[in-house]
């Protein structure tokens, strides 16, 4: 089966604009939704996916076609993610010595309570949230090497071979990420409930 979207990418490597807003068009979205779960900030995860295209724009002419387009893209945007994670965890871990504290709380609605249930049983509804928040929370504190793959493969359903070839790792490493994120998760809720 060929890939649409390289001719799509061969046209963007020669300059045309209209072929880098049609894979936008198609595109876009999924790159957003993934930023958004990784970095759990709207303004954040829009930033990332507009420097993902600005990239693919950029590097249109050094795609090897190898694997689909929409894998290089999402490698692209797992790639900006993990760096900004990386930075924002780091900036997270040293903020701990700092003399002092913030609530570290974001304004606005947050992932968690986009993705909670809204049933009509109020106890379900609200057991189901706070089963959600802690989850939620838990993926949050994995750390950057840990969440891509498990939000790629859980949240996004992107299948192992694909995470691999995004993140640039084995599948056996994706398995392995995935089995760790999954555990330590399960310990994090834990210690929460």
């Amino acid at each position: 089966m060929d890939d649409p979207d390289k001719a799509l990418l061969f046209a963007v490597a020669e300059g045309n604009e209209r072929a880098l807003r049609e894979l936008m068009v198609r595109h876009k979205e999924p790159v957003f939704r993934y930023a958004y779960r990784f970095l759990k900030n709207e303004a954040d995860a829009a930033e990332i996916a507009a420097e993902t295209f600005i990239r693919v724009y950029r590097n249109a002419g050094r795609f090897k076609p190898k694997a689909k387009v929409s894998t290089w893209i999402f490698t692209i945007a797992s790639n900006l993610c993990r760096d900004y994670a990386r930075r924002a965890w780091r900036r997270k871990v040293f903020s701990l010595f700092a003399p002092t504290g913030s609530s570290g709380e974001d304004e606005g609605p947050s992932l968690e309570d986009q993705l909670s249930d809204s049933q009509p049983n109020a106890a379900e509804t609200t057991e189901l949230r706070d089963s959600n928040v802690r989850a939620l929370r838990a993926v949050d504190e994995l750390t950057p090497k840990l969440k891509a793959p498990f939000v790629l493969h859980v949240l996004e359903e992107h299948s192992q071979r694909e995470c691999a070839r995004i993140l640039g790792i084995s599948e056996k490493a994706v398995e392995t990420r995935i089995y760790r994120a999954r555990k330590q998760v399960v310990n994090t809720m834990g210690r929460t409930h």
